[in-house]
């Protein structure tokens, strides 16, 4: 029993032993587990810090990095703003200078006309000198005659001279009268007549030379303005070889042709921009007006256009399909008839589909104007070439029937694309608007034009 007891203490004792030895191994592991993350803790404080500092500089860089791209955008802005003045300046002189030289193209027609004037009054002097001398030497001629009819007497006084004594005296008197006013009036104008000659030459010479200073001087003054406009010509070419979204966007008031850009979806390319009439910022993409240009033409022709764009052309579908699809536009159409009679129509929209919709006339939005609303029948109608059969008569191929390609249904109100023909009628090819009259008339002109609304 006791020795049971013994060996209970004694293990008892081993236990605690070994549990004070563990306690002691575990605070000592811990304690050292401590510091290390103590000096990890420091290790990460001092990392912080130093990434801290780095942010704080990064910041700073950025900071000045933000302040030189506001500067150099404060720079650009100022040199567009200055380039954009110089622009306006140089276009303004260019308009003056085009006025000047309009102005002295009219004072020197005027002064050729002045000048035809005094050569044509020179020549009549000339003439008239002439025949005044003509004049003069057949009143010599008569003075001549009559002074040898007097001296001569006549038969019947030399046959009553006997009877007649009493008036020999007075005939004899009244004969040297005549003689001697004859002989003074030959003598004033054989002497005038060198003097008077003289002066009208004199005279003739002088406005013969001042006519030739005249001219000299307009000539040589058009010859100097010409140079200026050729430098001018030389800037409105930079403008417009510049590229711009729109003809709204060009910023001087002078139409012509301009490079115009879209997205990436389409190039650039040249249209004709109208800058003078109607408010400006029109891009004309149709125009006929002397019957130069066929437009009797196959699909790819219209897709791509053709025509020369500062005369008679189609601009091309898929142009005028990328343009409307990127701005919502309007359309203006202008008209003549072969009488002089010009009219016009405007539609709030107008929109056109894609080559797989078949350029279909998408959207034609409220009509105003002086033709009447003709176009309206063609809207949601897809475009036909002789070649490209896509209208809605199922007997007639309108395209190849009316030689030209339209947006034809049945088949047109309005066919701007037909012979360019003074004819009437419903069956024949012609630049037709049917509003235009009652009596089906062919037009000698047409434009169509879109813009931008925003």
């Amino acid at each position: 029993m006791y020795r049971l007891v013994w060996c209970l203490l004694v293990s008892l004792f081993v236990i605690a032993v070994q549990v004070s030895s563990d306690t002691n191994l575990d605070i000592s592991t811990t304690q050292s587990s401590v510091q290390e993350l103590r000096q990890d803790e420091q290790e990460q404080q001092v990392s912080i810090v130093e990434n801290f500092e780095y942010i704080n500089q990064i910041r700073s860089l950025f900071s000045n990095i933000e302040q030189e791209m506001q500067q150099k955008r404060a720079q650009s802005q100022k040199a567009i703003v200055d380039n954009h003045a110089k622009q306006e300046q140089s276009i303004h002189l260019l308009v003056e200078i085009q006025k000047e030289i309009q102005n002295h193209r009219e004072e020197v027609a005027k002064d050729r006309v002045q000048f035809s004037k005094w050569q044509s009054e020179i020549t009549t002097n000339q003439i008239e000198t002439v025949n005044v001398l003509k004049e003069v030497l057949r009143d010599i001629a008569t003075i001549q005659v009559t002074q040898n009819q007097t001296i001569e007497p006549p038969n019947n006084l030399q046959q009553e001279v006997q009877q007649e004594q009493k008036d020999e005296t007075k005939f004899a008197e009244s004969r040297e009268v005549i003689k001697d006013v004859n002989e003074q009036q030959n003598v004033r104008l054989l002497i005038n007549l060198p003097q008077t000659l003289a002066e009208l030459k004199t005279e003739m010479f002088k406005q013969r030379e001042q006519c030739i200073d005249n001219h000299n001087k307009y000539e040589t003054r058009i010859e100097q303005l010409e140079r200026e406009n050729e430098k001018l010509r030389s800037t409105l070419l930079d403008v417009q070889l510049s590229s711009y979204w729109t003809c709204k966007d060009v910023p001087i008031k002078v139409s012509g042709k301009y490079n115009i850009h879209g997205n990436d979806t389409f190039s650039s390319f040249v249209a004709y921009c109208e800058q003078e009439k109607h408010g400006g910022g029109w891009m004309v993409i149709q125009h006929r007006f002397d019957g130069s240009l066929s437009f009797d033409r196959n699909w790819t022709a219209y897709r791509n256009g053709f025509g020369e764009i500062d005369g008679e052309h189609w601009l091309g579908l898929e142009r005028i399909h990328q343009f409307t699809k990127e701005h919502d536009c309007e359309l203006l159409v202008e008209m003549k008839d072969f009488y002089n009679n010009s009219k016009y129509a405007k539609y709030s929209s107008f929109r056109i589909g894609n080559e797989s919709q078949k350029y279909g006339l998408l959207t034609l939005g409220e009509y105003s104007g002086t033709a009447g609303d003709s176009l309206s029948g063609h809207v949601r109608i897809m475009f036909s070439t002789p070649d490209r059969d896509n209208d809605f008569d199922s007997e007639n191929h309108c395209a190849e029937y009316y030689q030209g390609g339209w947006w034809f249904y049945k088949c047109f109100y309005v066919f701007l694309n037909g012979l360019y023909d003074n004819a009437t009628g419903s069956s024949v090819s012609r630049i037709a608007w049917d509003d235009f009259d009652t009596d089906q008339r062919s037009l000698s002109y047409s434009r169509m034009l879109i813009r931008p609304l925003n």
